[in-house]
């Protein structure tokens, strides 16, 4: 079963076109705005069943807090789209005239995200970044966004996320989510999760392991050989 969660402001119908191409059972969860995430995580059913989730922005980020708070689970894989990792100015706007808490904790270096950063999952993760590649919304900041984040904050995923690979297909925001690409990407993840991920865990595992003072393009002294009597 995948589990699927919308972004904020969204319903669940975002997914329509995603789940016509997907074989799976699916179920799909909807909140409103300024929901705790505690009385959104009620809503999902059966969890031993789950074995894939997909978030859309700030869905990736429930998603990947409930993985963090459910550690005893059979899920494979974690799929986020579009997600405000580092958060979004556009978030730092709303919250002027907005009071609901979700557009204060996607504040760039609110104490959710910090959390959220701090998550470790082993498990493999696909991180689809939307990336128009046209300039995007003057209200998402002046670096690059696909609208409504900035790219580098789908981009830059939490440090704990050891198994992950982002891939970057060049839409907005919410037409990522009726993209033919993002069907193919999100198949090749669920047919493989471990295959799909396997060259960026690599690199990560390595650099979490690498040794104060190595350095990786030297290469290793040879001992002279001394012939035994």
């Amino acid at each position: 079963m995948i589990l699927m969660i919308h972004g904020a402001g969204a319903t669940s119908l975002s997914f329509n076109y995603i789940s016509l191409w997907l074989d799976q059972e699916i179920q799909t969860i909807d909140y409103k705005v300024g929901e705790s995430k505690e009385d959104i995580f009620k809503r999902i059913h059966n969890p031993e069943d789950i074995t894939y989730i997909m978030g859309h922005s700030y869905g990736g980020l429930l998603s990947a807090m409930w993985l963090d708070e459910n550690p005893d689970n059979n899920v494979k894989g974690l799929i986020t789209i579009a997600s405000p990792w580092q958060g979004s100015p556009t978030a730092r706007i709303l919250n002027w005239f907005l009071s609901d808490p979700v557009w204060h904790d996607m504040n760039p270096g609110s104490d959710l995200l910090k959390a959220v950063n701090q998550i470790q999952l082993n498990l493999p993760v696909k991180n689809i970044v939307a990336n128009p590649q046209q300039g995007g919304n003057g209200l998402a900041g002046r670096s690059t966004n696909d609208g409504t984040i900035p790219v580098d904050s789908a981009r830059n995923t939490p440090k704990g996320f050891t198994r992950c690979r982002s891939v970057e297909i060049p839409h907005g925001h919410s037409e990522i989510l009726q993209s033919w690409s993002t069907i193919e990407q999100i198949r090749m993840f669920i047919d493989d999760p471990v295959g799909d991920t396997v060259s960026e865990s690599n690199l990560r595992v390595a650099q979490a392991n690498i040794k104060p003072g190595y350095v990786a393009d030297k290469k290793p002294t040879k001992k002279p050989f001394v012939r035994g009597y």
